[in-house]
């Protein structure tokens, strides 16, 4: 049976039944660990050790401007770092709030991490790290042009990530 349990939780409707499909989980297998991470691109975020992860707003090699003070340049954050690498934020943050009380509410404990970068890559990287056994994630309601353009979640989950994946409709 799964020992360690990823639930993939954003706030949509998806992810609420994704969450009951974990509890579900739970109740068959009660020594299984269930985390929730939350994945958000915001880029006002800081690393494990509290410092700010900024780059220049430009790329002075690529735009000609090679000889200008690049210390003169706003700064900005770097999207590419954190798609590369997903940066673990603090977790007093009220993303979890709504799934923490409801969980407890039911006497059942689980971990929380709140990730930033590209859903997809952030989760499959975290399930990676963490030796998750499956990834519970909900449906996107994601249809035509949009997906087409953009993508579900759950599709680029199931595609990417070594972990069994349980995508929730």
């Amino acid at each position: 049976m799964f020992k360690n349990i990823l639930l993939a939780y954003d706030h949509t409707d998806g992810s609420r039944k994704a969450l009951e499909k974990s509890v579900e989980l739970l109740a068959h297998n009660k020594e299984a660990n269930l985390t929730v991470v939350h994945v958000t691109d915001k880029s006002d975020y800081k690393d494990e050790q509290g410092t700010e992860q900024f780059t220049r707003s430009l790329d002075v090699t690529h735009t000609g401007l090679g000889s200008l003070d690049a210390q003169n340049l706003p700064h900005s954050y770097d999207n590419k770092i954190e798609n590369r690498h997903p940066i673990k934020k603090q977790n007093n943050t009220d993303e979890f709030k709504a799934v923490r009380e409801d969980l407890e509410s039911r006497g059942i404990h689980a971990n929380y991490e709140l990730l930033t970068g590209s859903e997809a890559d952030s989760i499959c990287s975290y399930a990676n790290d963490h030796e998750a056994d499956i990834i519970v994630v909900g449906n996107s309601s994601k249809t035509g042009i949009k997906k087409w353009f953009l993508g579900s979640v759950s599709e680029k989950v199931s595609h990417n990530c070594a972990s069994s994946i349980l995508i929730v409709k």
